[in-house]
Formats: C-alpha cells, structure tokens, sequence
C-alpha cells in the first residue's frame, strides 16, 4: 500500500482508542483529504464525497475500539470509506459525462434542451483534493484526479471502481481488495480485468502540468480568443479532433470545424465587440477558466466554468467541458464578481 500508510499513527491512535476525541480530530485531520479524493472517485461530487467522509469519520469514531491493528490504520479506513460509498450507490444513477450519452452532434445543430433528469460529473478545486502543483504530483498523480478520470470511473459499477481504485491507485494487494469487497482474488481479478478494458477505451485522460512554459503560452492564447471572440485564434488553439460538452446540455460536439462553427454562432458574434472575459485558475489538477458576463451593477459576474484537457505534445488543447454553472465556478475557488471600467465593457 502507498507510502503514507507507514506514518507513526501509534501513540495518538492509541488515545483515540480510548475515548479522546481530540486525539481522533486529529487522525481525521491527516487523513480528510485522502478519504475526499477517494470518495470523490467513487462518487463523482464533491459534495457527495464530503457527506460520505463525514459518515466515515463517525464509523470509524464509534468502531474505533473494534480496529485490531491487522492491517494499517488508513487501510482500514479506506475500507469504511468505500463500503460507504458503495452503500450511497446502489439504486442510484450513474454520474454521467455528455461524452458517454451518444454519438456527438451533427454538423451546424444547436444544443438540445438540459435533462434535469440527469446527475452529471462535477469538478472539484484543487485545495479539496490536496493537489497543489507540488513537484511530487506527477503526471499519473495529476491524471488520477482528472475529470475524464473520475467521469470514466463512473462508467463502471460500483465494485469495479472499487476495486480498481483501491488495487491500481491505492496500491492495495490482491488479497486487501478481496476483504475490502467481502470476495475472492479471482473476482477482484475478474472486476479489475473489466474495469481496466473500460478505462483505457474511455477519451485522452489530461496530465499535462499546468506550469509547463508550453501549456501557460498555450492557455494565455486561448483566453486571448475568447476576450477577443476571435474565432480564428480559437481554432489555432484546439485540436483537430477536439470535444466541446456543456452540462447540463446533452448535446456536444467534435472536431475543430463543428466546435469552431458553435462557438462562433452560439457565443462569440452574439458577445462581440466585447468577447468572453475569462480567468485562469485549476480544477481537478488541471487548467480551468471562469468566465464572467456584464451584471447590472457594471461589474463582471460569474457564469460558468471551463476545464481544460490539454493534448500530449503541449500544443493545443483536447477536450473542453464547459459548465454552465457559477456555483461549480465558485466551488473551484473562483471570485464571483471581477471589477472592470465601463469602457472595457
């Protein structure tokens, strides 16, 4: 199992079992945002993923006298946290991704109408899943928080994310799935089998690093045709067989020549001479952008967010999925109003 399951947990641990609750707030405290970022696999919310680390901590609190010490102590937490998450997903829809409704849409069609009967993937920031751009996050570390991740994750069944969250990210061995799971090894080798052939047939995950001097110019680019609704920069920056998604609308599209002719039709000519004013920051370890329309009161109001999935060679971006929705926005950490002169806009 990773590294981090050999801290010396001993002597806090041990008054934790004997009824300290100060003792236990602070095992919390050092293991809540590993427990978030697996829930938040599991369940594709971050808002889901804390009600379900919340009903860890107090299953773990009220049977912390029934912990042996067979196995490490986070591991046995990670147990709970994933029955947990199991629990909340049986008779549940799945979390859904526009990408994995159908095919994409037909050249020059507008969106169709939102199904609100639909629950969608959501981004989380970057401080929620302990990911700060530090050197040890790597580019599998920054792929294993990506939204296409979590939103192929959501394709499979529950056990399969399970087990292949706890065998291939948490490093847990056959035999520890097969008791986390209540099974045999040969059915963890039969659930990780299918999960994997789901996984690597599901769209290019994002781990490009967000600080790499290529992707920067690349980003700065990128908003620069939005804030300009210059649709020519915009093709210079996506890839040829790029994808565009906005939940909660269905409908999304492919390749740069139908994304291209949607935003230009649907976004930029109705924004000029003003374009798109955007704002950089991350979510789910990877670029993200805010964007910001004229509110009543003269400032730029928050109206949706963008994150960004960038091609293997730096070059040009991939896949964008655009949330129409200020609150996600908010939730990855961005301002909700941005001051301008009314000469700007």
């Amino acid at each position: 199992m990773t590294t981090y399951d050999h801290e010396d947990l001993g002597p806090v641990l041990e008054l934790a079992r004997r009824g300290d609750a100060d003792a236990f707030g602070e095992l919390a405290n050092r293991h809540r945002v590993r427990l978030y970022r697996h829930c938040y696999r599991m369940l594709g919310s971050g808002a889901e993923a804390e009600e379900a680390v919340q009903d860890t901590l107090l299953r773990a609190w009220q049977r912390l006298d029934t912990y042996d010490g067979h196995g490490s102590f986070p591991g046995w937490m990670y147990r709970i946290a994933t029955n947990m998450c199991i629990d909340r997903l049986r008779g549940r829809k799945r979390r859904l991704h526009p990408v994995s409704l159908g095919p994409p849409a037909e050249s020059g069609s507008m969106p169709q109408s939102p199904d609100p009967g639909i629950d969608w993937v959501e981004p989380v920031s970057d401080q929620s899943i302990g990911f700060g751009g530090e050197p040890e996050h790597s580019a599998l570390t920054r792929e294993r928080v990506s939204l296409a991740f979590v939103a192929a994750l959501q394709q499979l069944s529950a056990r399969q994310r399970a087990a292949l969250l706890l065998h291939d990210v948490l490093d847990f061995s056959h035999d520890e799935v097969a008791e986390v799971l209540d099974t045999s090894s040969s059915a963890v080798n039969s659930l990780l089998f299918r999960a994997r052939e789901v996984i690597s047939a599901s769209p290019m995950i994002s781990n490009a690093d967000p600080d790499d001097p290529a992707v920067k110019a690349l980003l700065a680019r990128y908003m620069r045709a939005w804030e300009l609704a210059d649709v020519s920069e915009f093709i210079a920056t996506v890839s040829e067989d790029v994808r565009l998604s906005m939940p909660p609308l269905t409908t999304w599209y492919r390749g740069v020549d139908d994304v291209a002719g949607f935003v230009e039709a649907a976004i930029f000519a109705p924004s000029r001479p003003h374009g798109v004013r955007m704002i950089l920051g991350r979510a789910n370890g990877q670029p993200a952008v805010a964007t910001y329309a004229p509110g009543p009161d003269g400032s730029l109001m928050v109206d949706g967010l963008q994150v960004l999935d960038i091609s293997t060679n730096r070059s040009t971006i991939a896949a964008i999925t655009s949330f129409r929705s200020p609150d996600l926005a908010l939730i990855c950490g961005f301002a909700p109003t941005v001051v301008t002169s009314s000469r700007e806009w």
